[in-house]
Parts: structure tokens; C-alpha cells; sequence
């Protein structure tokens, strides 16, 4: 996470890209709350919002997640808010 703020910040893209779709490969419940919060930091559209599709897939099945208490609390409200608005226009 460490290269993906060095690329960020000395605006490599492509090599940001790269480690991006590294990273995305390696999201799980051990992993997604730090990895969001990183995506956030660095500006990394493309992890950031894979790693919401993950969240929201874990929020709705109530998969168990590692460090939930420090992810970003406007993405938290967020996902909420999709699942909320979700279950209401399928009812």
C-alpha cells in the first residue's frame, strides 16, 4: 500500500494501475477495511470501488470483517445507505 501513495503522490499512473489490480485481487474479509481506507488516501478509484462491491456483499450476507472499526465512517454511511435504498425498491 505503501507504492500505490509513492505512485499516487510523484503521479505515476501507470504503475499506480498495476499495483491497483494487484491489490484488488487481494481483497477478503482480513483485508477489505484497510485496503478501502488506503483507496481513499491515494485517490485509487478503481480499488476503492471494488472493495465497495465487496463490503456491500459482505454487509448483506453478514460476513465477519477485519478492523470494521476503522473503516472510513462516510464509506460505512454509504454502503449502508445502498443496502437500505436496495431493499426498499425490491420490496
Amino acid at each position: 500500500m505503501s507504492l500505490l501513495q509513492f505512485f499516487d503522490k510523484y503521479q505515476i499512473p501507470e504503475l499506480k494501475d498495476k499495483v491497483e489490480s494487484v491489490l484488488i485481487g487481494k481483497i477478503s474479509p482480513v483485508s477489505v477495511c484497510r485496503l478501502t481506507n488506503s483507496a481513499i488516501l491515494t485517490n485509487s478509484k478503481k480499488l476503492k470501488d471494488e472493495c465497495m462491491k465487496f463490503l456491500e456483499v459482505s454487509f448483506a450476507s453478514k460476513t465477519p470483517l477485519s478492523d470494521i472499526e476503522i473503516l472510513d465512517k462516510d464509506i460505512a454511511f454509504e454502503i449502508l445507505q445502498n443496502l437500505v435504498c436496495h431493499s426498499v425498491k425490491t420490496e
